[in-house]
């Protein structure tokens, strides 16, 4: 039986890895500081696809005339996030690392 549990684990865990690539999104823990550093400003969206891979997640902004991309990432044991801002035509002009709140915020004692 233990077996079997752990064929299946490792099968989803399989899909899991297979679902990213396809997607062109990295799993967090293969980013790191190192990779949003190589982001220059005046650099193109397919450009920072090319480096940090496509985002998990991207808001744009109307009224502001940007984009923002949301990165999930380890910067070593801790939890951080990336955000990537591009301008109304596309061209990324800086980004901000924060701890990743959504992580290590608790709603218990409320």
């Amino acid at each position: 039986m233990m077996r079997l549990v752990r064929f299946l684990a490792g099968i989803v865990a399989l899909a899991m890895l297979v679902g990213c690539a396809e997607t062109g999104i990295r799993g967090f823990w293969t980013l790191r500081d190192a990779d949003f550093r190589q982001l220059k400003p005046g650099i193109t969206k397919a450009q920072v696809v090319a480096i940090v891979g496509k985002p998990p997640l991207a808001v744009t902004y109307p009224n502001l005339r940007q984009e923002v991309w949301d990165y999930g990432y380890m910067d070593s044991q801790t939890r951080m996030r990336a955000y990537v801002f591009f301008d109304a035509k596309g061209i990324f002009t800086h980004h901000v690392e924060s701890f990743d709140m959504d992580y290590y915020s608790t709603t218990e004692g409320e």
